[in-house]
């Protein structure tokens, strides 16, 4: 039998993932380094290192199927335009994220010097498609079945914000609902980028 203390750790994290709270979105993991068997840390990954989709994704994606390889050759396309690109990975079935993404739409209308790009995480296709229309999400959007993308970029609750520098490489991570705050330390980061 397993110590009420283990038992109590286990169930705070998972009613913390389930509520959106993985971490303080106030502190951006902005490339700390990672115990062995945590996520990648910011700077561990680069777009460029990801093979291109066999159909390359559409700029103007509207929940295009796909998983990382789509996603990294969405942002590697902006990287060479010399874009950095915010990537808001949500889902219709998580509170938090839908809270922020008014202030994403309006982040992503205020800063065209920045791409932003919208994952649908683990979401049925319908549902995706009703909370992108619902909401008025009127940046690109790639439809992720499967959660490569939230794998690939060391997502430890949702909703998780990621930034790309210009380069393609991964600079800043924030996990958990954003505030005006945490979003500003990204923008500026993918600037200082």
């Amino acid at each position: 039998m397993l110590p009420t203390r283990v038992v109590l750790l286990c169930l705070a994290v998972v009613a913390g993932l389930l509520l959106g709270c993985g971490s303080d979105p106030e502190v951006a993991d902005f490339g700390a380094p990672a115990p062995e068997g945590a996520p990648a840390p910011a700077g561990a990954v680069d777009v460029n290192e990801v093979a291109a989709p066999a159909e390359p994704t559409p700029p103007d994606a509207d929940l295009h199927p796909g998983g990382w390889e789509a996603a990294a050759d969405w942002i590697a396309r902006e990287a060479e335009a010399g874009r950095p690109t915010l990537v808001n990975i949500f889902a219709s079935w998580c509170g938090p994220c839908e809270r922020e993404m008014p202030m994403l739409i309006e982040a992503a209308d205020a800063n065209p010097d920045i791409a932003f790009l919208g994952i649908d995480h683990l979401d049925r296709l319908e549902d995706g498609r009703e909370f992108v229309d619902r909401l008025g999400v009127d940046f690109p959007t790639i439809h992720d079945l499967d959660g490569d993308v939230a794998a690939a970029v060391g997502a430890r609750g949702m909703p998780t914000t990621v930034g790309f520098d210009a380069d393609g490489v991964l600079v800043g991570r924030a996990v958990g609902e954003l505030t005006e705050g945490s979003l500003e330390r990204l923008l500026d980061e993918l600037r200082a980028g």
